[in-house]
């Protein structure tokens, strides 16, 4: 980001106070989460109470999908009740992975895996451990090599009988014909916000006393802040909220600008910040353009075409 742009959004800063923002009081407006994450509590739920064998949630990153299906596992289940593995290796290893969680009503919980959609050997041991036919299903790993249990040493078998349930998180599903086929032998949930319900939902963690270095009354700051120097273009996240969290602690510290530091974060894109900007203004269009042409050396045409986008965006 070059030191004009920094300098623009140093004075769109500048604008905001603190002591004109009123904040909601946590001990009488507590946090209130349940309204952004109640449909995946109770999907979880529907899996840790026998409901359903096969959860595959799609979410972005940093939406804190992670957090709240590991918090419901703790609350319903007993710790050897379930089970938690971050990210996919080979098929070999999703094998050992399913052996360990055969137990009957055991919950595996496999985060972050979009690599596996891409592996047919993988697709097809997943496939034999939900089969919806009868009551056993059997999971086959043909290999000449010996496969090792994980934690005796001893060799596994080719073939066992899974008996567990399992959920599965995904930044990005995979996009084939037998994934989806797949998928449609449990439950798929999408958990997306919108731009408001993100930024209504980092105000609800801004009231958590344990979230962040920070007092609740610097994390609601900070909030409003990312609220001021943001946009709908702009993709917004619990994570994001973190990382500002933590510079701006940092920067109280060490003395350091940590608005500096977290603009870059955003990666605005700049041309669609000064739009937006400017049509929160009073200006007449025709002013709006004027300085738009002023502050980015672009044409009129083009100004339109991105404000074009950015209405559709917001449709």
């Amino acid at each position: 980001m070059s030191e004009s742009v920094l300098d623009v959004l140093k004075e769109r800063d500048s604008t905001f106070a603190a002591e004109d923002v009123s904040f909601d009081d946590p001990d009488e407006s507590p946090a209130d989460l349940d309204p952004y994450y109640e449909s995946l509590e109770n999907y979880v739920r529907m899996v840790t109470g026998g409901y359903s064998n096969l959860l595959v949630l799609d979410a972005a990153g940093g939406l804190g999908k992670t957090y709240n299906i590991k918090r419901v596992l703790r609350e319903e289940l007993e710790e050897d009740q379930w089970s938690h593995v971050k990210g996919f290796t080979t098929p070999v290893e999703l094998y050992k992975t399913l052996y360990m969680a055969q137990e009957q009503d055991h919950v595996l919980f496999l985060d972050d895996i979009s690599g596996i959609g891409n592996n047919q050997k993988a697709l097809d041991l997943l496939k034999a451990a939900t089969d919806t036919e009868g009551e056993e299903n059997w999971v086959e790993y043909r290999t000449s090599r010996t496969m090792e249990h994980p934690k005796t040493g001893r060799d596994l078998p080719n073939t066992f009988c899974y008996r567990g349930r399992i959920i599965m998180s995904f930044n990005s599903t995979p996009d084939s014909a037998d994934f989806a086929a797949f998928v449609d032998r449990g439950t798929y949930y999408n958990l997306d916000f919108t731009y408001e319900e993100r930024m209504s939902l980092i105000r609800e963690i801004a009231k958590l006393e344990d979230f962040s270095p920070l007092s609740v009354d610097e994390q609601q700051e900070t909030a409003e802040w990312i609220a001021t120097v943001t946009d709908h273009s702009v993709e917004v996240s619990i994570r994001t909220f973190e990382n500002v969290c933590q510079m701006r602690y940092f920067g109280k510290r060490e003395e350091k600008s940590w608005e500096r530091l977290a603009l870059d974060v955003f990666d605005l894109d700049y041309e669609k910040y000064v739009i937006v900007s400017l049509m929160d203004t009073e200006l007449p269009v025709m002013e709006q353009i004027d300085e738009f042409k002023s502050l980015t050396g672009r044409s009129q045409g083009h100004y339109y075409n991105l404000k074009n986008e950015i209405r559709s965006s917001r449709l």
